[in-house]
């Protein structure tokens, strides 16, 4: 069903009822709200937590790849453009959830908002209780980042004496609601580990249907200038609604400029993340911030397109256990994880000429050698590593390029194929399963073409191709050479900034 944007307050009471949103009279503030008033959109593995006055908010688990009590993930948020590189270039950062689970290891996990927090829920705490009315299904504006915070504080001191048994538990501490990190939004909008990292990197999520259908933004054909309720639209990968345009919602970082592949060590305002009913389409991406200024020359200052979501966490130090068990951990990490000095040599060589007993010299110049050593082994490791690296993304073009004339053999076997017969849905079916295992491959692919690009510099690429293009040479594999060049160049395209365009990806292959 198609909802088209708002125009009166008697259209939207209207449209509500019609919908089965509200019912066509309130009732009693105190009761139980409808299901269908704060979760629209029912999963089954939603977590339900409820609220003063008979409401209720939804969360849902955001899960990503980490092992151990220090386990994070490390992650690129931002992205290239030289327009708005001084806030959004692309930078790398660690996220890591506080809930564990012991029939999952491996994972760790936080909660998000399932919809961008709404009026009727920002009003639960007043007394009395309010009607819950069609107007209390849109999200809640004119806030301040101290009245979002002073929310979730409120929230979590409520529903820890009154909901104790809904609340997630870590080490059998409650969790607790806050703002989310920027790191914790912008992962969870791009689709967290649900999708392949050659798509979290893209500049939106994946949808499959026109952006109207996922994303309230400025145009008649979406928004149309006005404030939309929550969850009419289609969700991301994590079934998280509205987190791409209707309001911008602030995080709990500070704005910062951004520096390179860093933030700015200034920080400023409240950062909002992404854009809202009057953003245009073209400037609707995962990565927008934006520096919000808590006062203008009017005093405190508000806006009609600001609102929030909520996050559910839990103490990073739960109970003293814990803190025991991180204390053990973190003596266990290797000593590498200890940042090094930009250059280890030189400070060795700056310390020996610092010192006047010479045997405390010769013992700086000992240390001095072993340090350039452990250089070397890491270097020929790290070349090792990415050539196994370019290797891996050789082979995988090859055989992309074999499959893409094995589906090709498939559609034309198709389409001679008497239709309304076993045999012509036995090959449909053959064909339906190789695309899907090509899709699978071609994700593969521009996965470990991130990976490279992460993890190796441009000179170490360009290197170890040569060294794995003479290795192949010698063993008389020569037709792998052109899917080294076309991988080193998807590669570079993707350093330079270039969008991945599966498209041109396949036609280069070919």
């Amino acid at each position: 069903m198609s909802i088209q944007p708002k125009r009166s307050g008697m259209f939207r009471t209207l449209l509500f009822i019609v919908m089965g949103l509200i019912p066509a009279t309130a009732g009693a503030a105190e009761a139980p709200w409808p299901e269908r008033v704060y979760n629209p959109q029912k999963a089954d593995d939603d977590l339900v937590l409820p609220m003063p006055c008979g409401g209720a908010m939804v969360f849902r688990r955001i899960e990503l790849p980490a092992d151990g009590l220090l386990g994070d993930r490390r992650i690129q948020l931002g992205r290239t453009d030289d327009a708005l590189g001084y806030a959004e270039n692309t930078r790398p950062d660690y996220i890591g959830g506080g809930f564990t689970d012991p029939e999952k290891k491996g994972t760790r996990a936080y909660y998000l908002g399932k919809y961008e927090v709404t009026q009727a829920q920002w009003a639960a705490f007043d007394t009395p209780c309010k009607a819950v009315t069609d107007e209390g299904r849109l999200p809640v504006v004119n806030i301040t980042w101290a009245e979002s915070v002073g929310f979730a504080e409120k929230y979590s001191a409520w529903a820890a004496v009154n909901a104790a048994k809904q609340l997630p538990t870590e080490d059998g501490a409650l969790a607790f609601l806050r703002l989310p990190t920027e790191a914790e939004w912008e992962y969870a909008v791009r689709g967290g580990a649900a999708v392949p990292d050659s798509v979290f990197i893209e500049t939106t999520f994946p949808m499959t249907e026109a952006p109207a259908r996922y994303v309230w933004y400025q145009g008649t054909d979406s928004a149309n200038n006005e404030l939309n309720v929550v969850g009419l639209l289609k969700p991301n990968p994590l079934d998280l609604y509205d987190m791409l345009g209707n309001v911008g919602e602030f995080v709990l970082d500070p704005f910062r400029l951004n520096k390179l592949s860093r933030l700015h060590g200034q920080a400023g305002g409240q950062t909002v993340k992404g854009g809202d009913y009057r953003t245009p389409l073209a400037d609707i991406r995962s990565a927008a911030r934006q520096e919000f200024v808590p006062i203008d020359k009017k005093g405190e200052r508000r806006s009609p397109t600001t609102g929030v979501r909520l996050a559910l966490v839990a103490a990073s130090l739960p109970s003293p256990q814990r803190l025991t068990a991180i204390r053990e951990a973190w003596n266990a990490l290797p000593a590498s994880a200890v940042a090094p000095q930009d250059d280890p040599v030189k400070e060795a060589e700056a310390l020996a000429q610092s010192v006047d007993d010479p045997a405390l010299k010769q013992r700086i110049a000992a240390l001095s050698a072993v340090i350039k050593v452990s250089i070397q082994t890491r270097n020929e490791q790290r070349d090792r590593a990415a050539v196994n690296a370019l290797r891996v993304g050789a082979y995988v073009a090859d055989k992309l390029a074999a499959d893409q004339r094995v589906l090709k053999a498939l559609q034309a076997i198709l389409e001679i194929t008497a239709k309304d017969t076993a045999e012509y849905k036995d090959r449909a079916d053959r064909l339906t399963t190789a695309e899907a295992a090509f899709e699978q491959n071609l994700d593969y692919y521009l996965d470990v073409t991130l990976g490279v690009e992460t993890d190796y510099p441009k000179a170490v690429v360009a290197s170890q191709a040569e060294v794995l293009k003479r290795d192949l040479e010698a063993k008389k594999i020569t037709s792998l050479e052109k899917r080294i060049d076309t991988f080193v160049k998807h590669v570079e395209q993707l350093r330079a900034g270039s969008a991945i365009d599966r498209s041109k990806v396949l036609a280069d292959i070919n």
